[in-house]
């Protein structure tokens, strides 16, 4: 046989997956999308039947290994459950004959101890709430006037250099830099997260940048406005489709933190697989009153997002969302959803997809693991397009993490 042909076989909550014929170069990839699309869907715990394998190359042998690393990371498996004389004499040969063994009933069950749970089913997703820190609150800090954006009107005057540190967040307008006059052609989106800094240059390069503590190095960057707060997290959610087919819009999902927290006013902070984002960023920086959101300068100098983009990649989102007529904070937000009293502000980087825990998934190791091993792609502020016939709508996600924390107070802060 010259192609790889995979049969499932459902075991409880396991897939057993039986490959007939030639696993090398041309179809370790195809074994590699079988199990990531069965991963995506929420099964982390695979066996492989490798009776029928007649070839097995290098570029197979590694392909298995980057899947069984990947899904113990995830505290899942993947194990060789049975396997012809000659699979077994090849692996033995790599000094691989124990790597793909059974795991053992402690490791297959190690997606640890339960922890109690609030369970809501709406808008075809089950929502799982935890309690992380009981009457954990946040305040929020505002600086700068995000309006001057829209006439390019920031100075030197409105500029103020910000250090990264852990469990701070933070969104807005900024570059990576030591001063305004080093970064004047570069502002755009930002979003900081612990001791990682990322933002998109608006400099026409459209590649998004990031920097990340690193010993007695402290990252920092230029800021004209921004959102910041402490993550004092109360609560985590876990959303998933009740229908694998199912996606769900960013402000349906603010609409269930609500009901789930009880509260007027979040911040936030999200780990999910994108099911399409919509979304705005800055190509031209908005300094010395630069014409950037007049015809036809708006063409060239903003990217809109023209479709939904980014589908089944990995996202990290910090957001400020409220329910309140406040003043302060009503220059920061938008409303979510036209003519509704839900508003925000969200500021997304995207990555591609790596599978996430199921439980006992901690939000620094998280975030340290994709600013260090994977390849940051963009990074957008989302925004719902309503208009009438043409409109996009709004950000669709399909599965994920929100760590949610009241927010007791919002107030400006100066740079003098």
């Amino acid at each position: 046989m010259s192609n790889l042909e995979i049969n499932m076989e459902h075991r409880d909550d396991s897939r057993v997956l039986q490959c007939i014929g030639r696993l090398d170069a041309s179809r370790a990839g195809h074994l590699n999308d079988y199990i990531d699309r069965l991963v995506r869907e929420g099964h982390y715990h695979i066996s492989l039947d490798l009776t029928g394998l007649e070839y097995l190359s290098s570029t197979g042998i590694r392909s298995l290994l980057t899947q069984h690393r990947n899904l113990k990371a995830v505290n899942g498996y993947l194990y060789i459950e049975t396997m012809s004389d000659y699979v077994r004499q090849i692996l033995t040969m790599a000094g691989l004959a124990d790597t793909f063994n059974r795991p053992s009933l402690d490791f297959s069950l190690a997606e640890s101890k339960e922890v109690q749970q609030v369970r809501m089913e709406e808008h075809g997703f089950a929502f799982n709430f935890s309690a992380l820190l009981p009457g954990g609150k946040t305040v929020v800090e505002l600086y700068g006037r995000p309006e001057l954006m829209r006439v390019s009107g920031y100075t030197s005057h409105d500029a103020r250099s910000v250090e990264s540190e852990d469990h701070h967040f933070a969104f807005g307008l900024g570059a990576i830099g030591s001063s305004y006059d080093e970064c004047r052609k570069r502002f755009g989106e930002y979003l900081m997260v612990g001791k990682n800094i990322a933002y998109l240059p608006a400099d026409g390069s459209k590649k998004p940048d990031y920097i990340v503590d690193s010993g007695k190095f402290i990252a920092s960057l230029i800021e004209l406005y921004g959102l910041h707060f402490r993550g004092n997290f109360s609560h985590l959610v876990r959303f998933d489709p009740l229908d694998s087919k199912n996606t769900i819009g960013i402000s349906q999902l603010a609409e269930s933190f609500f009901r789930l927290s009880e509260c007027q006013q979040m911040a936030l902070v999200m780990v999910a697989e994108s099911g399409g984002l919509i979304g705005t960023s800055l190509n031209a920086s908005p300094v010395d009153g630069r014409k950037i959101f007049t015809f036809p300068e708006i063409k060239d100098a903003v990217n809109f997002t023209t479709e939904q983009v980014h589908n089944k990649m990995l996202t990290l989102s910090v957001g400020f969302l409220s329910y309140e007529k406040n003043t302060a904070t009503g220059r920061f937000l938008r409303p979510m959803i036209p003519g509704a009293p839900l508003t925000g502000h969200i500021h997304t980087a995207v990555f591609p997809y790596v599978p996430l825990k199921k439980k006992d998934i901690d939000l620094n190791e998280t975030i340290e693991y994709l600013f260090n091993t994977s390849e940051l792609t963009d990074i957008l502020h989302l925004t719902n397009d309503a208009r009438e016939i043409a409109g996009l709508g709004e950000s669709q996600f399909v599965h994920g993490f929100c760590w949610i924390v009241p927010v007791e107070s919002a107030h400006y802060v100066s740079n003098k």
